[in-house]
């Protein structure tokens, strides 16, 4: 008996620790990008004001540092937001596996939304910087590609190993 009170208290003390370690890294992650949206605020105010002595390229390339920012201030809300859902609401009619597709997916969509963004900026930045870097720039396009049909085959194959298995 007081074998099964010291496991049972040790995994209630192992829970509240690591959720505080969830919270902490979910505070964290907002607080990456409430600082990124306000650079990204900074910039585009340093941008748009017409008696600062910068040239158009500078001022395109600065609105383009604040898109590049924004999009991964949306990369860590989103993650914030899906440890909150995963790790203190999640949903327990779904099952591990539905949960774990839902989890990546989301995180995935993030990801492959964000690099293919970033790719544009590149792209658009290499034009103006240096055109013959334009490829190197191309390949973070072909990476969100390349995650964007892993993860369809992944959604087919779980789905395809789920029907199978039950």
């Amino acid at each position: 008996m007081k074998f099964k009170q010291t496991t049972m208290s040790v995994i209630k003390f192992s829970e509240r620790f690591f959720a505080m370690g969830f919270a902490v890294v979910i505070i964290l992650f907002a607080g990456c990008a409430v600082a990124l949206i306000s650079f990204s605020g900074i910039d585009l105010w340093r941008a748009v004001q017409l008696n600062d002595a910068l040239t158009l390229t500078k001022r395109f390339d600065l609105i383009l540092d604040c898109i590049a920012m924004l999009t991964i201030a949306i990369a860590a809300m989103e993650l914030a937001q899906t440890l909150v859902e995963e790790e203190f609401a999640h949903d327990s009619r779904l099952n591990a596996a539905a949960r774990a597709r839902l989890v990546l997916s989301r995180f995935l969509v993030v990801v492959i939304v964000s690099l293919a963004i970033e790719s544009l900026v590149a792209i658009f930045k290499m034009m103006h910087d240096d055109p013959s870097k334009i490829s190197e720039a191309a390949f973070i396009a072909f990476a969100a590609a390349a995650l964007l049909i892993a993860w369809g085959v992944f959604i087919k194959l779980s789905q395809q190993g789920q029907t199978r298995g039950g």
